[in-house]
């Protein structure tokens, strides 16, 4: 074979390779896409499930339960091939889950804040008692004071 013809038949082998690839890159990249945003719904699942650990106080299981719906929606939407609005939906749960740590916190303090001012009214509850048996005592001590004299 002369040399020519090795460089047409390298440079074939190139070019139909460079072909194939291109066409299998186009297919990784979409199961690639499609594997990632997979991923993300099941990540998202999975802090959906921490978030209810999070809410002790059931403030916010409406909203945990949308995120949930929302989640299902996303898969539904993926195995639909609809990447972009997948993406829309995954955007949304995230806002949405930041939201719901928000409130799971603003519920946590609210409870904290209730707890601290019945503590506060009963300390005050009981000044307010020692007050009065101390100025019942102090009463008490000059009526015999002027008794005794």
């Amino acid at each position: 074979m002369t040399r020519a013809r090795r460089m047409w038949g390298v440079w074939a082998i190139g070019f139909s390779l460079t072909g194939s690839l291109t066409v299998m890159t186009g297919g990784v990249a979409r199961a690639g896409e499609e594997d990632d945003l997979q991923r993300q719904i099941d990540t998202q699942k999975s802090s959906v499930a921490d978030l209810e650990r999070l809410d002790d106080l059931k403030a916010v299981t409406d909203e945990i339960t949308r995120l949930r719906t929302w989640l299902d929606e996303a898969w539904g939407l993926r195995a639909k091939h609809e990447y972009d609005q997948v993406r829309e939906v995954l955007d949304r749960a995230l806002k949405q889950e930041d939201l719901i740590r928000a409130q799971i916190t603003a519920s946590k303090l609210r409870a904290q804040a209730v707890k601290r001012e019945a503590a506060l009214k009963e300390i005050k509850d009981k000044i307010a008692h020692t007050r009065k048996a101390l100025q019942e005592t102090s009463d008490k001590k000059k009526a015999l004071e002027r008794t005794a004299q």
